[in-house]
């Protein structure tokens, strides 16, 4: 094999060739691609974390839309709640019921008194001596509507006696109950 024979001139250039391109290769290395480098990293770090807070964020958010449902059921379970248990008495809306429930099964009701209010643990008990007149088939629809009404109401102590004036009428005392929320 030949050998290469360089001049002086030629190895002087060659040093030097080799010493800046050393010199450009150190500060490409040291004030470009380390930096750069280094940023690069940062960044893909940075952009691993945002991922994981958006994944986080839509699991979070799924679970809102779970949340605003359940709450939205419970609203409307709520509000049923206090449409059978009131928080309130509301006699006047117990007495439309009542008149209205008598005037569709042709009931006559002579009395409403209402007695002593029982407080109990979680609720109160409002009690009405009710004192009407009927039928016996119009007596058992009636109190079938009462039992069928939004509102809780229970009748207790029913005693029934036949009219004096009519073989078809019976005079019939109750006590109706109705519950209000004491919680």
């Amino acid at each position: 094999m030949k050998e290469i024979k360089l001049t002086k001139d030629q190895i002087t250039q060659l040093v030097a060739g080799l010493f800046f391109a050393g010199i450009f290769g150190y500060f490409y290395v040291a004030y470009f691609w380390l930096p750069l480098s280094k940023k690069i990293t940062e960044n893909t770090k940075k952009v691993a974390t945002i991922e994981k807070d958006i994944t986080k964020a839509r699991v979070k958010k799924a679970q809102y839309k779970n949340l605003e449902k359940k709450l939205a059921g419970l609203v409307v379970q709520k509000e049923a709640a206090q449409k059978k248990l009131p928080k309130e008495k509301k006699v006047p809306d117990l007495i439309r019921m009542l008149t209205y429930l008598s005037k569709k099964h042709n009931i006559s009701i002579s009395r409403i008194n209402p007695s002593v209010a029982k407080k109990e643990r979680y609720f109160t008990k409002v009690a009405y001596n009710i004192t009407l007149t009927s039928s016996y088939h119009s007596l058992g629809r009636f109190l079938t509507a009462l039992a069928l009404e939004e509102r809780i109401l229970t009748m207790e102590n029913v005693s029934i006696t036949a009219a004096k004036s009519d073989d078809y009428t019976i005079n019939v005392n109750f006590v109706l109950t109705s519950y209000q929320y004491s919680g």
